[in-house]
């Protein structure tokens, strides 16, 4: 018997017991209950299979034709003769009996019968029925039969893991398995769909369950799978051409062989499932489809029904001559443009044709043509939509902006064409002012723009002042989601210009707009979430960040708008690497590949690819897993493949990023020479506020490398920079732990290290808290205050559990080592005078002397390095001058050295 069958494990191994006990020569009964499609007929066909190979005789019997036969009782004494002629002969026999429910109410005796054979022979009995169709004399004898030799064994759905094989790693998956209840039949045929648009094979089995309808209940599945949901009998009967009394029987019959259902709700009848419902639909003859769609939708109009449910009838079979279909469907465009603005284009290309010159939809002509440009860019194709939108642009009013203007602007955003943007802005604004509409909802967009094009180019102060009157302007219409929008930006203007409490406050009202706003209003506003998202990020609120950019990713995917996803998954991700998600930044960053793979040759946003990539590095960097390393390094050169070629803010703050990366990896030297190749030997290439965060980084350089001028040029100069964002102060101060250390303060840097710390732990960055610690207990042990140790590696070890970073875990674990080492050194040497072995040596530094005790103890130059988190080089680099400073030619000396420093 095979070993696998998906989800059916549990019955392989009650089918292969009695199969082990058939050749022990005792007989039982199996019997398999599921819904349609879940199983049940592939583990009959297993079993079957089974027993010939190992030489079983076997009898396969179908419910259906048996109750198509002219002499029921004659073909069921047929079957049980069949069995009784293979015992007579000596060999086991396997019974099969598939659609068990259509036997009816089991006159002929078929199941009392097989299974007194399996009680006196070697007689194996499966059977397989669909329980909601099982005749209730059927089901009483089934039940009185599983108290003897009968085992029921039914099929349950399949779960989430063990439809995983049928699933793959598609990104739909979750939403599959869902709509399909776990029904593998249903799994096949929803797959095929989404992705050939047919319902190829699995959908033919569906479509034979037909086969032995009569016309009428043939006519009224047809007219039920064009219909594609629920439906009240009156509506079926007009759809499928039948009065009222022939239609019900017509669903009887239905209903009778399980096609038909109860819907959930009220006292409408559905399809079994809308699976079932595809494959029907899928076997129409087109012209039959035509006229069906037809008739529903004249159906439809005439019973008042919602314009959507009018419309998906409509878009299949629209009339040039009837008026009423195009507006149906440019209303139902309005209606579904950001619940899906998939099915709006659908909807929209449908009306196009029915636009014809003379007649009177032309009229709607624009308004088909920019609301299809926002379905466009809604969904990301932002290509077509901007096509669509320059035709507008070339044959309409330029002197009154209007939607497409505004959908225009934001296209050339999303595209990165910012000066493009803000010119277009600019001059839709100066239009509003000379037709003195300063104050229309247009305007509030325009200056919501315009606000983004000044902070652009770091005009901080009109940023603020754009965003505050388009915060007014949209509180005058009740656009909340708009003057939230207008309010987050105005929080980073009032940032950037000294006013933290007025941007916090700014922030905190925006964010009440958008947590009151109901899903339906935020979805026509998707970059208000994000506004806000980002803002909150720099303000150092990350879990609010990363709570508003959740939310909206997840109703971008719901919905198909898909027009902020480069820019939203990159915040998002940057929010999550932050807090410390590893797991989670990368899940996201999955989804920005997906889409970079989507969109081909075209790409996304170039600043969101490098960025994407750099974020992906940091993660796989801080989990260590295996294959991470590897995986690493081809993702910090794409970051700066594509950075390195512009000159603009992003592309400088990537290519600091990576620089941070490569001194994270070993290799100061490097990381210094490409981060100021990046921002300049001041540090002038980059902005100001952003100068901390690198000064840190050049910082802990100048540490590495035994440079401690340099490092305490760095912090002064991180002192000195604006410290806002406030997520920045702590880099400031980490600044000064690296130079205090490097000078050897180490009361100073251990100080410094405790704020910066705290301040990191405010924002919630785990990962920065960590480094910090662990930075700070290699100074407290250089120091002798080995007391401060515990605590920080305690809590640095959760936070590395909490955010799944190995390499975190395995830092922990190496200074608890060393600090267990240290006890036992100290607990050893309080015999003896005086603690410093080297007071009597040559003037070597505290990180040289650090060195010389580990080499004395045997331990290589890479095994150091990594202790230490040096780089090799810089570990080669100390011992040199360690070898010049005591005058030793090699490790060996050097070790006596050490010793006879430990023995004076």
């Amino acid at each position: 018997m095979v070993d696998t069958l998906i989800g059916r494990e549990c019955h392989l191994h009650i089918l292969r017991s009695a199969f082990d006990a058939l050749r022990a020569g005792s007989g039982t009964a199996v019997a398999l209950a599921g819904e349609p499609g879940v199983g049940k007929s592939a583990l009959l066909w297993v079993a079957a299979n089974t027993a010939r190979a190992a030489g079983v005789a076997v009898v396969a019997v179908r419910g259906a034709e048996l109750a198509q036969s002219p002499d029921i009782d004659e073909a069921c004494a047929q079957v049980v003769d069949a069995v009784r002629a293979h015992e007579a002969a000596g060999k086991p026999v396997l019974v099969t009996v598939d659609d068990l429910h259509l036997v009816g109410a089991d006159e002929a005796g078929l199941l009392p019968r097989l299974l007194r054979r399996t009680a006196t022979g070697p007689v194996l009995c499966v059977l397989a029925y669909r329980r909601r169709q099982l005749a209730p004399s059927l089901a009483a004898a089934l039940a009185d039969a599983s108290t003897g030799p009968l085992r029921l064994a039914p099929l349950d759905p399949l779960t989430r893991d063990q439809a995983a094989d049928l699933l793959g790693e598609r990104p739909d998956a979750d939403e599959i398995h869902r709509e399909a209840a776990g029904n593998p039949q249903y799994i096949k045929v929803l797959c095929a769909l989404r992705d050939t648009g047919s319902t190829a094979e699995a959908g033919a089995s569906i479509f034979a369950e037909l086969a032995g309808l009569d016309p009428e209940a043939l006519a009224a599945a047809r007219a039920a799978a064009v219909l594609g949901e629920p439906f009240h009998v009156a509506l079926l009967a007009e759809v499928a051409g039948l009065d009222e009394p022939t239609a019900v029987r017509a669903l009887d019959q239905l209903t009778y062989v399980d096609l038909v259902r109860p819907a959930e709700r009220g006292s409408q009848l559905a399809l079994r499932h809308r699976a079932v419902g595809e494959a029907v639909y899928e076997r129409l003859e087109p012209s039959l489809r035509f006229a069906l769609h037809r008739c529903a939708a004249d159906a439809l109009a005439r019973d008042g029904a919602p314009v959507a449910q009018r419309a998906r009838h409509v878009i299949r079979a629209a009339d040039p001559q009837n008026p009423e279909h195009l507006t149906t469907l440019i209303a139902a465009a309005r209606g579904t443009l950001y619940n899906s603005p998939a099915t709006a284009a659908e909807y929209l290309q449908a009306a196009g044709p029915l636009l014809r010159e003379g007649h009177e939809g032309h009229d709607h002509a624009h308004e088909v043509q920019v609301l299809l440009a926002r379905a466009r860019v809604l969904s990301g194709e932002f290509a077509e939509g901007r096509a669509l939108l320059d035709a507008l642009r070339s044959t309409g009013p330029e002197d009154h902006p209007d939607g497409a203007a505004l959908d225009s602007i934001r296209i050339e955003r999303r595209l990165g064409r910012h000066f493009e943007a803000g010119a277009l802005a600019r001059s839709g604004l100066a239009a509003l002012t000379a037709l003195a509409e300063t104050d229309s909802a247009t305007a509030a967009a325009l200056h919501t723009e315009l606000a983004d094009a000044t902070y652009d180019v770091q005009d901080y102060e009109s940023s603020r002042m754009h965003a505050e009157t388009a915060a007014a302007i949209a509180a005058l219409h009740g656009d909340r989601v708009g003057e939230a929008h207008a309010l987050a930006q105005s929080a980073l203007g009032h940032l950037f210009t000294d006013d933290e409490n007025t941007a916090l406050a700014r922030a905190a009202r925006a964010a009440e707009l958008i947590d009151a706003a109901a899903d339906t209003t935020l979805l026509t506003n998707l970059a208000a979430p994000l506004q806000l998202g980002m803002t909150e990020g720099l303000l150092g609120r990350l879990t609010d960040s990363e709570r508003h950019l959740s939310r909206a990713e997840a109703l971008g995917r719901r919905t198909g708008q898909s027009y902020l996803d480069g820019s939203l998954l990159t915040v998002l991700a940057n929010a999550q690497c932050r807090l410390g998600k590893l797991r989670p930044t990368l899940a996201t960053l999955d989804r920005v590949a997906r889409r970079l793979a989507e969109l081909g040759g075209n790409g996304l946003n170039p600043s969101e690819e490098a960025v994407s990539a750099n974020l992906r590095a940091a993660a796989l960097y801080w989990r260590d897993e295996p294959g991470d390393a590897e995986q690493m390094r081809v993702e910090l050169d794409r970051a700066f493949a594509v950075a390195s070629d512009s000159s603009t803010s992003w592309a400088m703050a990537v290519r600091c990023f990576h620089a941070e990366l490569v001194l994270l990896t070993g290799d100061p030297l490097r990381a210094r020479s490409l981060l100021l190749e990046a921002a300049g030997e001041d540090l002038s290439g980059i902005s100001p506020w952003r100068r901390p965060r690198w000064c840190d980084t050049l910082a802990e350089i100048a540490l590495a490398v035994g440079d401690s001028t340099d490092a305490d040029r760095w912090a002064a100069l991180a002192e000195r920079a604006p410290q806002r964002p406030p997520t920045l102060r702590a880099f400031a101060l980490r600044a000064g732990m690296w130079a205090n250390a490097a000078l050897g303060d180490d009361e100073a840097a251990l100080k410094s290290a405790q704020e910066a710390a705290t301040e990191f732990t405010a924002r919630g960055e785990r990962i920065e808290v960590c480094r910090t610690l662990l930075a700070a207990t290699e100074i407290a042990l250089r120091a002798g205050q080995a007391r401060l140790v515990p605590g920080w590696l305690d809590r640095v070890g959760l936070l590395a559990e909490q955010c799944g970073s190995t390499r975190l875990m395995a830092r922990v674990a190496q200074y608890r080592s060393r600090l267990a080492a240290s006890a036992e050194v100290r607990s050893g040497s309080h015999a003896h005078q005086g603690s410093d072995p080297w007071s009597a040596a040559a003037p070597l530094s505290v990180r040289e002397r650090e060195i010389a005790d580990l080499v004395s103890t045997g331990m290589t130059n890479p095994a150091i390095a990594e202790m230490l988190f040096l780089s090799v080089r810089t570990v080669e680099s100390h011992l040199r001058q360690i070898y010049r400073k005591l005058d030793v030619p090699n490790r060996a000396a050097l070790t006596r050295a050490v010793m006879d420093a430990r023995r004076a």
